[in-house]
């Protein structure tokens, strides 16, 4: 089980305890989510892996970007440089740490060297009923990261208006794929309800990879104090009038 949306969450709600300099949250939040690239792969067969939780999920390949991201930073002495490869090696880290100790799943991250996976619930399964609330809960959580990408967009001055519709789109296409999950399950259809999630969490995580990367900037915007003092639901009510 992924619970990629449950760690941005928790970023959001831990957000102001980060540190809050330029290009350390988008990178905090990219790191977060990154790990879970192998899934996607996999599910979009780009590669032809035994198991999901491998590369993105390995330790190996996350100091590899971070050496890679500090001779970045040597070569170009921007400060913006040491932030990103702080906050991604962090994110990156949290992320393979709590899997590790929260999945069912075996996670292989000694990847690509030819250690045994971590698998510390062996043996053990989700009551299907309750992995049915766990699922419905986690598009709800991603519904709530759109929403907050938008309004860091909207307080930003870095708006990028395409991605704001974007994003309002698809808060509304969480609600369809809640409800088309829940009927299929209704109906006892197993099969087409596990499609229909892969296929509901695999549009979720590219939707949020756009979100960072697009509005890289604005997630920065409590920069402005009075931006600080502004309640996190001050212009739902814009958001959603967004078309």
């Amino acid at each position: 089980m992924i619970i990629t949306s449950l760690y941005t969450y928790l970023a959001i709600l831990y957000r102001k305890k980060l540190p809050n300099i330029e290009w350390f949250f988008p990178a905090f939040l990219l790191g977060l989510v990154l790990p879970d690239i192998d899934t996607l792969s996999i599910e979009f067969k780009l590669l032809s892996l035994n198991s999901h939780n491998t590369f993105g999920h390995s330790i190996i390949l996350a100091l590899l970007i971070y050496l890679i991201l500090l001779i970045v930073y040597e070569v170009n002495k921007k400060n913006k440089y040491l932030n990103l490869s702080n906050g991604l090696m962090l994110g990156m880290l949290l992320h393979i740490f709590s899997d590790s100790i929260i999945s069912i799943n075996p996670i292989n991250v000694f990847w690509p060297l030819p250690f045994n996976s971590i698998n510390l619930y062996d043996n053990i399964l989700i009551h299907y009923y309750l992995k049915i609330y766990i699922n419905i809960f986690l598009f709800f959580l991603f519904r709530y990261f759109f929403f907050y990408s938008i309004e860091c967009n909207l307080n930003s001055k870095y708006k990028n208006g395409y991605l704001i519709k974007l994003l309002s789109f698809s808060m509304k296409i969480e609600y369809f794929i809640i409800s088309l999950y829940i009927f299929t399950i209704l109906l006892g259809l197993k099969n087409i309800s596990n499609i229909i999630f892969n296929a509901g969490y695999c549009f979720s995580m590219l939707v949020v990879y756009i979100a960072i990367f697009k509005g890289w900037s604005s997630y920065n915007y409590l920069d402005d104090k009075k931006n600080i003092e502004k309640d996190l639901f001050s212009k739902e009510r814009e958001m959603i009038n967004l078309h």
